[in-house]
């Protein structure tokens, strides 16, 4: 009985519940019936929403209606957007390749030039470096960083001052010393400018032969110091040794491409310290000489009395060296006319092979790097001979061709063209020291050297161009500045020179040059190998790389 009870107690209260229930479904079918919900508008690619015209006396909602909402949940969105709603391409263009699948081989075409592919997936980019060439990586209006053109005036910040004033500041001294300054421009360029690599080196192959351009018409038509009939500029040094520079420069390229970045760091601040100590040995040491040779003139000068037409001589006007002397130049170059022939035609000829350079690992690429050895060879031999033929002069400050020095100085000049494109700084920061050590004396050894440079920077340039690499506005802003600072540089040098009678300066700006180089490689080098090990790189020689850049 008490069974029975329950369970009619419990189905009285089911028929309650479902009877409210209902009754409150009936009210809410009879509000609906007063009131047309908005009806459901798909769009469709390519359309834009348009108003849903009500039919008359329905009371429909319209979309895009500025009606007060009903009840929460209401569908008019409109009405608090800040603009129309956007088609579905203008959404598809927003959002553009980000997210899309990529490979190394087609990025460009995957990812396109605003986004990056990063593990095989079109990403954002984080930095610069990120970008392919020419590009910028920015945030957008979205919030999405992505990789615009560069423009330098549009994009002009505090950093393009620092850095401009930095570079004319090296270009001065570059010029004291006949150096290119390379080893400084690039990582001013990659640290200040905030350019890859790819960028920053055809940037300063052009700065670096405005300056060069500079340095030869100053030192084309000038004569030695020592040795009046004989040019500033030794041609039989360059006809010697630039043969066997370029060949180095190539095959140390090679290896710099194949070694990891630690190597080349250590390697580079061995050298460049052995450098630093023997510019800087062979400066202070100048520097003493002269003191003592001045001491000891003011002393005669002194003794001698005022009457008899001592004292100090006044010092001379300052003179810009605009132009130089192209009349005694060309002169200068017929008396050394096959000198000249040799450098030239051995020029000529690198640039003909870097111009048609075949595929990195492929039979023809070896067989190019095969025969430019061998032409390296050939037009040290012809230099050689002529030298034989014409006889050797043996001269305090000039380099003596000796049987051993006719092969040996060509070998020095081969590694330290190898050092040059091993550690990516040229071979004219070594052959500065090398041919001071040697014994050139500095005048000399300063035009030498800018010939050097002028002959190496001018091939680099040639090729960047050809192959687009450059970009135009930071090329016109750059190289300028430093064409003025190398005239600059020039003239104080020159002023400085005459007044003082102190060769040694230019010793000393080697050596300031040399350890500015120091100082700013290895910073980039010590941040690539704390990248490497951030980031879990192979820290071993690869030889996939020469083949797979």
């Amino acid at each position: 009985m008490r069974v029975a009870i329950a369970n009619f107690a419990a189905l009285s209260t089911v028929v309650v519940v479902a009877g409210h229930f209902t009754k409150q479904q009936q009210q809410h079918a009879a509000h609906d019936e007063k009131e047309t919900l908005t009806p459901t508008v798909f769009l469709q690619a390519g359309e834009t929403p348009q108003e849903v015209q009500p039919d008359a006396g329905s009371g429909a909602i319209t979309v895009g209606s500025h009606r007060d909402r009903k009840w929460w949940g209401f569908p008019n969105y409109l009405k608090d957007m800040d603009e129309s709603m956007r088609t579905w391409p203008e959404l598809q263009r927003e959002q553009g390749k980000l997210g899309n699948t990529c490979d190394y081989l087609n990025k460009d075409k995957q990812c396109g030039n605003q986004f990056v592919c990063k593990e095989g997936v079109c990403g954002m980019c984080q930095i610069s470096r990120d970008c392919g060439e020419h590009f910028l990586c920015e945030a957008a209006d979205s919030g999405n960083r992505r990789c615009i053109p560069r423009d330098l005036l549009a994009q002009w910040k505090w950093s393009e001052v620092l850095l401009t004033v930095l570079i004319i500041v090296t270009a001065v001294l570059s010029a004291a010393a006949g150096m290119g300054g390379g080893g400084v421009f690039v990582p001013l360029l990659l640290l200040l400018g905030g350019l890859s690599t790819k960028e920053a080196v055809p940037l300063s192959q052009s700065m670096i032969v405005g300056g060069a351009v500079v340095n030869m018409m100053m030192f084309c038509g000038e004569r030695h110091p020592k040795y009046h009939s004989r040019p500033k500029i030794d041609y039989e040094v360059i006809m010697m040794l630039n043969p066997g520079l370029a060949g180095g420069v190539s095959v140390g390229v090679i290896c710099h491409v194949m070694s990891p970045q630690w190597i080349i760091v250590v390697t580079l601040n061995i050298t460049l310290i052995i450098a630093l100590q023997k510019s800087l040995t062979k400066g202070m040491a100048a520097w003493k000489k002269e003191s003592k040779m001045l001491e000891e003139k003011a002393a005669a000068d002194a003794a001698a009395g005022p009457g008899s037409g001592g004292g100090a001589p006044a010092p001379p006007p300052i003179k810009m060296k605009f132009m130089g002397d192209f009349r005694a130049a060309a002169q200068l170059a017929q008396d050394n006319r096959t000198q000249v022939a040799l450098i030239f035609g051995s020029w000529a000829t690198f640039l003909i092979l870097n111009m048609f350079k075949a595929p990195q690992c492929s039979a023809l690429y070896w067989m190019q790097l095969v025969g430019m050895v061998v032409i390296c060879a050939t037009f040290t031999l012809a230099g050689a001979s002529t030298i034989r033929a014409k006889g050797a002069v043996v001269e305090e400050g000039l380099l003596e061709w000796t049987p051993r020095t006719l092969w040996l100085y060509p070998v020095m000049s081969v590694v330290a063209g190898f050092l040059g494109g091993f550690l990516g700084i040229g071979g004219g920061i070594i052959m500065g020291p090398m041919l001071i050590e040697l014994g050139m004396v500095p005048e000399a050894n300063q035009a030498t050297t800018a010939a050097f440079v002028f002959l190496s920077s001018s091939l680099a340039t040639i090729q960047f161009i050809v192959l687009g690499k450059t970009m135009p506005q930071y090329v016109a802003w750059f190289t300028t500045w430093v064409i003025l600072a190398t005239f600059v540089g020039q003239t104080a040098l020159d002023y400085l020179l005459k007044k003082y009678q102190r060769a040694s300066l230019i010793v000393l700006s080697i050596a300031g040059i040399t350890a500015a180089s120091l100082i700013m490689m290895s910073l980039i080098g010590a941040s690539d190998i704390l990248h490497d090990l951030y980031r879990g790189a192979y820290m071993g020689f690869s030889a996939h790389s020469l083949c797979n850049p």
